[in-house]
């Protein structure tokens, strides 16, 4: 009787460790409610170069029927100009790793973020880094971020993009950014510009 008893809790408890991976918790990576890192304690900040730019800060933004601090990102991506005579580039970064230490990203599906742009049909990819494009300081780009959202475009009210994190191919064991990069294929003729609010970014 002992030993039954003993394999019917061990069997219970393989099985609880199992439903635990398969279905991590949600892990929110920035709410925009600290200054200069995000919920990991990573680095966020901006990329850019001329003739493009880019500009960062957090506004109280209504959401849900109340006011929210949330990331405001105002992009101008030329299309002439600068290296390669391509106008340049820019974006938003956010670093989910910890010094040396990656982020084990494999037990979630997706990506997830609120966003809403100021007019509306504002465009932009999300980049994911692991250990190599951390290492060459690039990133592997998804599609433009309408593909993610239920109106198939960023509108003037908050949407949840949901993107599926096996679309992108990269080592998800290690994952070291996300970013929101204003590409130029984004853009008619290359060139853009808007701003955009987002709020929420989590693995789930």
């Amino acid at each position: 009787m002992r030993k039954w008893v003993l394999f019917v809790i061990t069997g219970f408890a393989v099985s609880l460790g199992f439903v635990g991976t398969a279905f991590a918790e949600t892990k929110m990576i920035d709410d925009f409610e600290q200054n200069g890192q995000n919920l990991l304690g990573g680095r966020v900040s901006v990329y850019q170069q001329e003739p493009s730019r880019i500009l960062f800060k957090k506004e109280q933004v209504e959401r849900d029927l109340k006011q929210n601090s949330v990331l405001m990102l105002k992009y101008d991506k030329k299309s002439e100009g600068g290296p390669y005579g391509s106008g340049g580039w820019c974006g938003y970064y956010t670093i989910v790793k910890t010094g040396n230490l990656f982020l084990d990203a494999s037990p979630y599906k997706n990506l997830t973020f609120w966003v809403k742009g100021d007019k509306g049909d504002e465009n932009f990819k999300i980049g994911f880094a692991d250990r190599h494009w951390d290492t060459v300081g690039d990133s592997v780009k998804t599609e433009q971020v309408g593909a993610y959202l239920k109106a198939g475009k960023i509108t003037t009210e908050w949407q949840k993009a949901v993107v599926p994190l096996n679309s992108v191919f990269i080592d998800m064991k290690e994952m070291a950014s996300i970013a929101f990069c204003f590409e130029g294929d984004c853009f008619p003729n290359g060139a853009g510009s808007g701003t955009v609010y987002i709020d929420d970014i989590a693995l789930e």
